[in-house]
Parts: C-alpha cells; sequence; structure tokens
C-alpha cells in the first residue's frame, strides 16, 4: 500500500516504479526508511515498527503512518505487541484525519486470526475516530470481493469509505510479464484503476476533518491504571492473608492465656481463725503485758471494798510498782514465766472469738499478674492487627471503585473495548493465588473482590454487545 502512494505521488509507472519500501522482487528507489525484515520471505509479515511518509501533492502534505500488520504469523502475543506500538504512534501524531484498515479482499472466511485482528481493532479505536474509518480491500475490485464487511460489526463503515483495489503489479517481477502482451495490458489497466482509486482516496481524505488523539492517551493511562490497582490488588490481598494469619495466631494465644488466667486467678485463699478478745466486766483479772495471759482471773469484783482498794492500788503506780516488788521477791515470776513488773489488773475477762482473714498465695499471684500483663499487651497486638486489616479493606475497597471508574472511562472512550479480553490474564491470576490462601477470610474476601471485578467485566460487555 505505501509502495502504491509512493508511485502516485511520485508519478510512477510499471515501467518506472517508485519503491519506498524494497520487496522481494524490487529495490527500494526512493531512499526511503523503512523498517522491513527479510523480505524475501512472502510468509512473515514485515514490517517491525511504525514508520511515517511525508507525500506532497500541489499545496498538501501527506503524512502515513506505516504500522506493522496484524493477523501476524508468529502469533497473538506478537498482535498484541504491534497493536501497542499502533496505539502508541497514534498517540504521538496528535491529529490523525483517518485510520486506514488495509484487507485482503480474497478472505472469505473469519478466520481465527481475522477474527483476533478484528477484536484487537475494535478494542483499540476510540470511537471520536470511527467516522474517520476508512477500509482498503487489496487483490481485488468491487465485483471479485470476496471480504464480508459484516465481519467489522458493530461498525457501520459509509459505502463512501470503502476503496477496492487490484495491488498485484508490484507482487511479481517484470521479467514475468513485460514480454506478455496479454498480462502486460491486464496489468497496466489494474494499475490504472488502483491509481484512481488511491486519487479517489486522497480526494476523500482532504474532505476528513482532522480528530486530535487525545482519547488514545487516555485510554492507555486508563488501561494502565486498571491493570496497575489489579496489579495492586493482588499484592493487598497476599498482604491481607499475611495479616489474617498473624491475627489467627495471636487468637489461639489469647485463648491460651484467657485458660491461663483463670487457671491462676485463685490466688486468694481465707481461713477461719480463732483469737482471744478482752471484754469488760465487774470481775478483775490481772494480765500480762508480754504474752497477753490471763494469770489471774476473777480474783475480785470491782464494786467489792477489795476491789476497790485493788483497782486504787493497781491504778497508782507508786503503789503498784511496790506491791510487785514484793510479789516478785516473795512468789518469783508469774507462772507466764513473765515479772510481775509485766503485769496489770483490769476490770476485763477473755473471750475466745473466730473470724475469717483472707491470704494470698504469692506464686499464683504473680503467675496470675504475669499472663494478664501477656494478655494486654496481646489485647493490644490484636487491636493493633484489627486496624490494619481494616485500612487494608478500606484500601481494596476504593481500588475497586477506581478500577470500575477506569472501565466506565475507558468503555466512553472506546464502546467496544473488550475488557475480557483485556483483564483475563490478571484474573485468572487472582483465582490461582485465591485457592492458595489458609485463610478462610482472606480467601473469602479474595473471592469475593474477584467476583465483583467479573461483574464489572460482564457488564460492560454485555452492554457493548448490546449497543
Amino acid at each position: 500500500m505505501i509502495n502504491y502512494l509512493t508511485n502516485y505521488f511520485h508519478n510512477g509507472t510499471p515501467r518506472n516504479f517508485k519503491i519506498a519500501i524494497p520487496t522481494k522482487y524490487h529495490e527500494a528507489t526512493e531512499g526511503l526508511e523503512h523498517h522491513e525484515d527479510n523480505v524475501q520471505d512472502a510468509s512473515k509479515s514485515q514490517t517491525r515498527a511504525c514508520t511515517i511518509y511525508d507525500f506532497r501533492k500541489q499545496d498538501t502534505i501527506f503524512n502515513y503512518i506505516d504500522t506493522p500488520g496484524l493477523s501476524d504469523t508468529e502469533g497473538v502475543a506478537q498482535d498484541d505487541f504491534n497493536i501497542q506500538q499502533i496505539m502508541g504512534a497514534a498517540e504521538q501524531s496528535g491529529v490523525l484525519t483517518a485510520i486506514i484498515l488495509v484487507i485482503n479482499g480474497t478472505q472469505a472466511r473469519a478466520t481465527v486470526n481475522l477474527r483476533n485482528t478484528l477484536c484487537l481493532l475494535r478494542s483499540s479505536i476510540p470511537d471520536v475516530l470511527l467516522q474517520n474509518l476508512v477500509v482498503v480491500l487489496t487483490n481485488c475490485s468491487a465485483t471479485s470481493v470476496n471480504f464480508d464487511l459484516a465481519h467489522l460489526k458493530p461498525w457501520t463503515i459509509p459505502e463512501a469509505n470503502i476503496f477496492h483495489m487490484n495491488n498485484s503489479a508490484l507482487s511479481r517481477p517484470v521479467s514475468q510479464w513485460i514480454n506478455n502482451e496479454r498480462m502486460k495490458k491486464d496489468l497496466e489497466r489494474e494499475w490504472e484503476y488502483s491509481m484512481e482509486t488511491i486519487d479517489e482516496l486522497i480526494q476523500s481524505l482532504k474532505l476528513f476533518g482532522g480528530k486530535a488523539t487525545e482519547a488514545f492517551k487516555q485510554m492507555r493511562i486508563n488501561r494502565d491504571r486498571i491493570k496497575s490497582q489489579l496489579h495492586s490488588i493482588l499484592l493487598d490481598v497476599k498482604k491481607f492473608q499475611g495479616l489474617q494469619n498473624e491475627l489467627g495466631i495471636l487468637k489461639i494465644t489469647q485463648q491460651n492465656i484467657s485458660t491461663d488466667i483463670q487457671k491462676y486467678s485463685d490466688f486468694k485463699r481465707t481461713k477461719r481463725v480463732e483469737f482471744t478478745e478482752f471484754e469488760k466486766c465487774n470481775e478483775c483479772s490481772t494480765i500480762c503485758s508480754v504474752c497477753s495471759k490471763l494469770c489471774r482471773e476473777n480474783w475480785t469484783n470491782v464494786n467489792s471494798f477489795h476491789g476497790v482498794l485493788g483497782m486504787t492500788l493497781a491504778s497508782n503506780m507508786s503503789l503498784r510498782g511496790i506491791m510487785n516488788f514484793f510479789k516478785t521477791i516473795f512468789t518469783g515470776l508469774c507462772k507466764c514465766k513473765h515479772s510481775h513488773f509485766r503485769h496489770y489488773d483490769d476490770n476485763v475477762r477473755p473471750v475466745k472469738k473466730t473470724k475469717t482473714v483472707e491470704e494470698i498465695l504469692e506464686d499464683v499471684k504473680n503467675a496470675y499478674d504475669h499472663h494478664m500483663n501477656k494478655c494486654e499487651k496481646i489485647e493490644s497486638e490484636i487491636g493493633d492487627l484489627d486496624a490494619d486489616v481494616a485500612a487494608l479493606k478500606h484500601a481494596l475497597d476504593e481500588k475497586e471503585v477506581e478500577i470500575r471508574k477506569h472501565c466506565n472511562q475507558l468503555k466512553e472512550l472506546c464502546s467496544q473495548f473488550n475488557f475480557v479480553d483485556e483483564l483475563q490474564g490478571v484474573i485468572a491470576v487472582m483465582d490461582r493465588d485465591a485457592r492458595t490462601l489458609t485463610s478462610t477470610e482472606a480467601r473469602a474476601d479474595a473471592e469475593k473482590r474477584i467476583g465483583n471485578i467479573k461483574h464489572v467485566v460482564d457488564t460492560l460487555s454485555s452492554s457493548g454487545m448490546s449497543g
């Protein structure tokens, strides 16, 4: 196609071909740049990079970007790489007048390769440029074409934007037809028809308005953002799994510590103890101030003469001291083995009582305190992890929202964008990774998020098909 355009603009003829890109049978003549591989191998696609060719016609300059072909013989991966190059070249051009699809018009059946190519195209060309879409069906005329334009649906190409040309003159050596009058006449007639077709194409292009290629940039940004967020979700789900595992271990530890706390919580003991308490009474008794024994009980009534006298003497420290002195001399120590000087008389009597006292088992209490401290620390760690899990879930929710936003923006830019083809690889990885998760909560969360993304893809794909 580029070589036919070169001949049109450079006034080439079958007897004087103007060749921009070398072919199997023709050397380059115009000194123009090209990115062709081995031109001798017709079984392989040749163009490997986008190349711009500038032509002038009167006061108009035409810039054609020759791009790598699709339905590449090296497979789908090469097609994906080529379409990225094409979209990149379109974005960098700034303005495009038209996108020309050059299709072999002899191809009647929609092969797998062709379907893949058309799917790539529909998913790559923004809606704003669909009115500037041109189809050139090669190797055929309007009456001999086999390609069914229904393969392009849901695109609808206006009849004025469809061209047919039999561009076979450069596909054979000159020696094959130059001496054969019939072949030469057929080739020259096809050449003339092709040049007329190109002229019609050029006139149509001059009527088109240029379209800014900002949509290609926005498509790229949205696609990259979706892939970035999906990859980030993959990493966050793995992080979520780690947090859930750590949280599970801490909760098991907390349960064990709670059991130990219950075990050591009985560190207090109560018991009944007997004690003697002196209560006021009418009788007088002698009490040892050292051992608190009742050494002489009820020896007189405090209301009797002797009792009053005894109490009076006992209350007088000097007299009491004299009395105790003589007692010690004549009777020796009291029966409690303490000196009489350590005794006193009072109107009390001993009463035996019991009371309940509480004692702390220090070793048990220490164990209890130790486990309580551990429990508080683990509760704090669990609280921190719960906060981390909640923050991570919130971040994942926001990424889902952003994916939906960019998907919708992408759908607005390119109504036929193939979300299934674009995202199925990442979704498959997410499905695979979800099956490896050991935390039931993390796995359930991952499966829910995968389901949400699949729902977005299915919804957008359905709306695209119905549109």
